[in-house]
């Protein structure tokens, strides 16, 4: 599997989300591992953390301090980024890809924004100590 947009994303972006819109530079942007032998992503399915089996988020979810969201008028090109994420004390099960969300508080109100599986370390299998997950030059999502 490729990594992907979310179809609840990509309605944002388009102004039909089935939640609120999602602000890049103010909202609680997080991340969690994703187990898939637990519970394989669904670019269409899945729209919120709900919809994510517990049992496929390896506990510890991290939230970016800083997010960036920058166009380049030049190039016709969005850049979502963030400031690298660590994980402290993670540990679960392998884990094959992240998961990008907007934290709402709420899981059936927190809406999936994109799943990644070609980052370097993937997949993970977590010992206990602290995991970093160093996000691409380019950014994290450009559109």
């Amino acid at each position: 599997m490729a990594s992907f947009l979310y179809d609840e994303f990509r309605l944002c972006l388009g102004g039909a989300p089935t939640h609120s819109a999602i602000d890049w530079n103010t909202d609680t942007i997080e991340a969690w591992f994703v187990d898939e032998a637990d519970d394989t992503p669904n670019q269409t399915t899945d729209v919120d953390a709900a919809d994510r089996a517990a049992a496929a988020q390896v506990p510890a979810f991290a939230s970016a301090p800083t997010m960036t969201c920058t166009s380049a008028i030049d190039s016709n090109v969005l850049k979502l980024d963030a400031s690298d994420l660590t994980f402290t004390s993670l540990s679960g099960d392998q884990s094959e890809s992240i998961d990008i969300f907007k934290n709402s508080g709420t899981d059936s109100t927190s809406p999936l924004i994109s799943n990644h599986d070609d980052y370097t370390g993937l997949p993970l299998t977590p010992s206990g100590g602290n995991v970093t997950v160093v996000w691409a030059a380019t950014g994290i999502i450009r559109i």
